[in-house]
């Protein structure tokens, strides 16, 4: 770590957090402990936190409470000044502070609990984690909210006993403080109820007496320590209580009810930043409301976590685009503030001091020029969660919400045309007389729900709506009259999207996101059940699974053409399940990756099969085994849209066939024919497009060099081969064909051309940097201005050859990108700083690829010019709401690539 960060986040936990500076007065070898290693740069993962806590615990003695108790909370009071530095010095967000938190407390549970019940003996109790702790969004001195349960048939007198010593070693005020205050009111029958119920008596008690308050309770409930597969099974059993596929209107009245006690309690707590108008607590309920109402029907909006469950309902049209956004800027704030609140003094607090110096303190510290800057910006924020909160369950057919006016005069086809066009423009579309051409010739359509005299029906507002707060609104009502104007019966399509709203905002999402997933979708409207399902789709799908799948597509009777046909529909479909579920927010960008290249791994297996048939039907079974090893972006699982596959073919060595019908062949024939086939069987055109463009030119000798090459002529080659071949081989996985043989090639070839010793790494960087520096140069087209996210000055490739030679140096294989970064840091040979920057830069701009590439069915190098393009670009990229999104995404990669290089410098010296 450099200094400067480290002497920044000392400074800032002294001024901000008179508590903790406290803390590291008594125990000063912890600023030692900051400095060194990754403490202060990285996230920590749960079994991090549980692997360093066992170590903690395993020198306390059986049955002594009191050395349990005070390890637990000399390992929570470490971590937490760790935590608040972190969010001090700005190397962690609120989010990742509070996933953290959440992390360190189910960790200290697991710890405790097998202190107190070594496993095995914890079969059959678990604790469940409610509230902040459930959904994975602690707060700095938030009580863990917890519900123990037993299986049936258990000692539940036993595990009272287990869970009286827990609570106690967890929450018990010591002169170490807490570990963490533990709330048990949440349990079946509150307070007054048994501290431990069995899995039948819990359920049963939800059955019968069951409010709507503790259906939200058990919104983000979540197995967190013990018996992790009961407190599963329990949830899964409480689920028809959580969630209705249908709300009665004793529910809504009822939450109706809780949201004006919400409300009632807010006035008489103005400096409240949770519980106060326009709170934390608001927005929470806000979230849960919709989850209620509309998780029985939605699978997504069952997510635990409050902002995750707002994005859901945003893709859902449950929410607008200003008011997902408002909603989300506050409670980031909100929670910001409340987290400063509570380092202050490691105090459960959310009211703003009265003490004006303290109060000026807490401005400063989080960037306003003062107390009254800092007012101004809470008061905004509370006053748009107010606006929007007062307007909650106002949408149960009670009270319906007036149409927007300008969508309404937009859809009016009586109202005049520059009126018209000045409401679309007003509603963000850029080319308005362009849009209002597409909605003229929608109305023209029999039956169009555009072409209404008098007040526009539901569904032409919705539809409009769903482009206008779509990322690009124009191309997505451009997509929407491409979908409409070619059906021959669009009634019951139009029926379709009535009776399903949520769909029609995915539809208007992905028109407005992606050029080339909206042309699959137009190309086939039978997908729309697609989209339909699309909640119950899954998120993401193995290779066993999609290869389950293909093989159930795929008739092994029908002729190749109309197999390799059906790989390209199944392809279309999976592409737009992974883009649908991009788009959607629910994929991190390296599960993006996996995901297509779990696909095409898929793919090229089975067009290999196709292609080895006739092969072996001409030439007879071959007496060598063949594999189909995946370099570069495939190799890496760092597959992204419209990426190449760069394929290398290996054959075990000299001989013939067993003979077919057209005699005996050599195996150097016959493999490079059956290669042949299978290129062409990826890139051969056909009605439903292309599978995958391909790339053989990483084979010894590249394009002069034999299609397919024998293993003694690959480890013969690279006795003798280029730095960028061992580069490139670093990536090296196997696809398709024989694994065994590909393990082969990984034991005699690969392991011990990259894994020898580098001589000289001064002149092998000196090589590898000369060849980037010609990519650069002249394949980045960066010259004219653009800025190119992969090959450009501080791009992807920086990244990655940084890692590769590394690798090289280091005598360390991992073919994905990001895995090694982390592989080089745990073995010490990139420092952690380092790794911190290119991993967050890696992760930044790998999604601006994705988001960039995501939009044509064809690859995009190079960002926009400023303008409209960058600003929807930024838009889908997520993040960038309200003014000049492309000018911040702009300022953002600035950043990103100019960190990436300084890294690059350093670590090639070039």
């Amino acid at each position: 770590m450099d200094e400067r960060t480290y002497q920044t986040a000392v400074t800032l936990l002294a001024d901000q957090s008179p508590a903790l500076w406290r803390r590291v007065q008594k125990r000063p070898r912890l600023l030692a402990w900051l400095r060194s290693g990754d403490h202060l740069l990285l996230p920590k993962p749960l079994e991090r936190y549980r692997r360093e806590i066992f170590r903690k615990l395993r020198w306390v003695a059986p049955g002594d409470l009191a050395a349990l108790m005070r390890a637990l909370r000399q390992y929570r009071g470490r971590e937490s000044v760790r935590l608040a530095a972190r969010q001090l010095a700005s190397l962690a967000t609120v989010p990742e502070t509070s996933a953290e938190m959440a992390r360190l407390a189910e960790a200290c549970l697991h710890g405790a609990l097998g202190a107190l019940a070594p496993s095995p003996a914890c079969e059959g109790f678990c604790v469940l984690g409610m509230g902040k702790l459930g959904g994975g969004e602690l707060n700095f001195s938030s009580d863990v909210d917890l519900v123990f349960v037993h299986a049936d048939g258990a000692d539940g007198v036993r595990w009272t006993r287990v869970a009286e010593r827990l609570v106690k070693v967890i929450g018990e005020p010591t002169n170490e403080g807490v570990a963490f205050r533990v709330d048990m009111g949440l349990r079946p029958e509150g307070r007054g109820g048994p501290l431990v119920v069995s899995a039948e008596a819990m359920e049963r008690y939800y059955e019968s007496f069951g409010r709507t308050w503790e259906r939200a309770a058990l919104l983000k409930a979540r197995p967190v320590a013990g018996d992790l597969p009961l407190g599963a099974r329990v949830l899964a059993s409480l689920e028809p209580f959580v969630w209705r596929r249908s709300v009665d209107a004793a529910a809504i009245e009822e939450m109706r009810s809780l949201k004006r006690r919400v409300e009632e309690r807010a006035v008489a707590r103005g400096d409240d930043v949770k519980l106060g108008p326009g709170g934390i607590r608001e927005v929470e309920f806000f979230v849960q409301a919709l989850q209620l109402l509309h998780g029985g029907r939605l699978a997504a909006m069952r997510e635990r976590s409050t902002l995750g469950a707002l994005r859901h309902a945003l893709v859902a049209g449950l929410v607008s685009v200003p008011d997902h956004d408002a909603l989300a800027g506050a409670y980031l704030f909100l929670r910001r503030v409340e987290d400063r609140l509570q380092m202050a003094e490691e105090l459960r607090t959310h009211r703003l001091p009265e003490d004006p110096a303290a109060l000026d303190r807490l401005a400063k510290g989080l960037g306003f020029a003062g107390v009254e800057a800092f007012r101004a910006e809470l008061q905004a924020h509370r006053a748009r969660v107010g606006s929007i909160f007062s307007d909650l369950l106002h949408v149960s057919g009670v009270r319906p919400s007036p149409p927007d006016a300008s969508l309404a005069l937009a859809c009016d086809p009586d109202a005049l045309p520059g009126r018209r066009a000045e409401a679309l423009a007003r509603k963000g579309f850029a080319d308005p007389a362009a849009a209002l051409a597409t909605l003229e010739r929608l109305a023209r359509r029999p039956g169009s729900p555009f072409g209404r005299r008098g007040a526009a029906p539901p569904l032409a507002l919705s539809l409009l709506a769903g482009c206008s707060a779509s990322p690009d609104p124009d191309l997505a009502l451009l997509h929407l009259g491409e979908l409409f104007a070619p059906l021959r019966a669009p009634a019951a399509f139009h029926e379709l999207l009535d009776r399903n709203p949520p769909t029609v905002r995915l539809l208007t999402t992905l028109f407005g996101t992606s050029d080339f997933l909206s042309k699959e979708f137009i190309r086939h409207p039978e997908l729309l059940d697609s989209l339909v399902r699309s909640d119950a789709a899954a998120v993401r799908r193995s290779r066993a699974e999609l290869a389950a799948i293909l093989a159930e597509r795929v008739d092994p009777a029908q002729p190749a053409e109309r197999r390799l046909g059906a790989l390209r529909r199944f392809k279309g479909e999976e592409v737009l399940r992974i883009g649908l579920h991009d788009v959607a927010g629910d994929l991190e960008v390296e599960e993006v990756l996996e995901e297509l290249t779990a696909l095409a791994d898929v793919l090229v297996g089975e067009c290999l099969r196709i292609a080895w048939e006739p092969v072996v039907e001409r030439w007879g079974r071959p007496r060598s085994r063949f594999a189909v090893v995946g370099l570069g972006s495939l190799g890496g699982s760092e597959l992204g849209y419209h990426s190449d596959v760069d394929l290398l073919f290996v054959y075990e060595g000299p001989g013939e066939s067993e003979g077919g019908r057209s005699g005996h062949g050599s195996h150097a024939e016959l493999f490079s024919r059956l290669a042949q086939r299978l290129l062409s069987n990826l890139s051969m055109q056909l009605g439903e497009g292309v599978l995958y463009r391909t790339d053989v030119r990483l084979r010894p000798s590249g394009n002069e060099g034999m299609l397919v090459v024998s293993l003694p002529s690959l480890s013969s080659h690279h006795e003798r081969s280029e730095p960028w071949e061992r580069q490139a081989l670093t990536r090296a996985r196997f696809v398709a064909g024989d694994a065994s043989l590909f393990e082969r090639v990984d034991r005699e070839v690969l392991q011990p051309l990259v894994l020898r010793p580098v001589s000289d790494p001064r002149a092998l960087a000196a090589e590898i940097a000369r060849v980037r520096g010609r990519m650069e140069s002249e394949l980045s087209g960066e010259r004219g201005g653009r800025p190119n996210p992969k090959l450009g000055r501080g791009g992807l490739a920086d990244i990655e050859f940084c890692a590769q030679y590394l690798q090289l140096v280091h005598r360390l294989r991992e073919p994905n990108t990001l895995r090694a970064l982390r592989a080089l840091r745990a073995a010490g040979a990139l420092p952690q700083s380092e790794a911190a920057v290119l991993e967050r830069a890696w992760r930044f701009l790998r999604r601006l690829e994705l988001a960039l590439r995501i939009v044509h069915d064809f690859p995009l190098q190079q960002l926009p010019e400023p303008g409209r393009a960058l600003d929807a670009l930024a838009r889908r990229m997520g993040g960038y709401s309200g003014s000049r999104p492309g000018e911040r995404l702009r300022e953002d990669y600035d950043a990103a690539t100019s960190e990436v290089r300084g890294a690059y410098e350093h670590i090639l010296g070039a």
